[in-house]
């Protein structure tokens, strides 16, 4: 698979301007100016490359699924890679299909926050079984297929915050029964809550900012 490309973080830029400073020193004037002027064709050709933004998983080479938006789909699991994110061969449109589905409303703890990455993992598990249905709400940024995972009825993406294993998702678009459930597992110590402070996870987003 190929990797993409992500841009510098501001730590990584704060200290590769430190370098550039340092490394400009001494130089003459006429040196500074040519190295200015190629620094700046080089920043220009970066910025023009494409890259994605945000957080690292992609659509791990999946095509994006043949399915309409707002239907419901009957899929088999196939591997769990985190709290929020699967692979599952799913019955849509055009037959069956092998996707990777991002559990749309919620957002786990990445597998780097140890030990509340694979816990999250772990618990998702325990809940999803083999076979479920897909709520599909279509693609997301990286082509993965948002949805709602529902088991004999119970909605799973619900359940996982509601159980302290997972946050609602940090957005105005997140429904307001998911930030609810969060204050109600925070509230009753569900969950990664039920440690103190300094020991529960920081917001994966947050995380994600530093850390991808």
């Amino acid at each position: 698979m190929t990797r993409k490309r992500t841009p510098l973080n501001k730590q990584q830029q704060r200290r590769l301007a430190a370098l550039f400073t340092s490394f400009l020193r001494g130089k003459k004037t006429l040196d500074k100016l040519i190295i200015l002027v190629l620094s700046g064709v080089i920043m220009l050709a970066f910025a023009a490359w494409p890259h994605k933004e945000g957080r690292s998983s992609d659509s791990g080479g999946h095509d994006a699924f043949h399915g309409q938006n707002g239907q419901t789909y009957r899929c088999v699991l196939k591997k769990i890679y985190d709290g929020d994110t699967v692979t599952a061969r799913c019955n849509g449109q055009k037959g069956q299909q092998e996707i990777r589905i991002r559990l749309a409303g919620i957002d786990a703890p990445e597998m780097g926050q140890k030990p509340f990455g694979e816990e999250s993992k772990r618990e998702l598990g325990k809940r999803l079984g083999q076979n479920f249905d897909m709520h599909y709400l279509g693609p997301d940024y990286y082509q993965r297929s948002l949805g709602t995972l529902f088991v004999y009825g119970r909605n799973i993406n619900l359940q996982m915050v509601e159980d302290g294993y997972a946050f609602a998702y940090d957005s105005k678009d997140t429904p307001a029964a998911y930030k609810q459930a969060e204050k109600n597992a925070r509230a009753a110590r569900r969950g990664f809550w039920h440690k103190g402070k300094n020991q529960q996870p920081i917001n994966p987003k947050i995380w994600r900012r530093h850390h991808l």
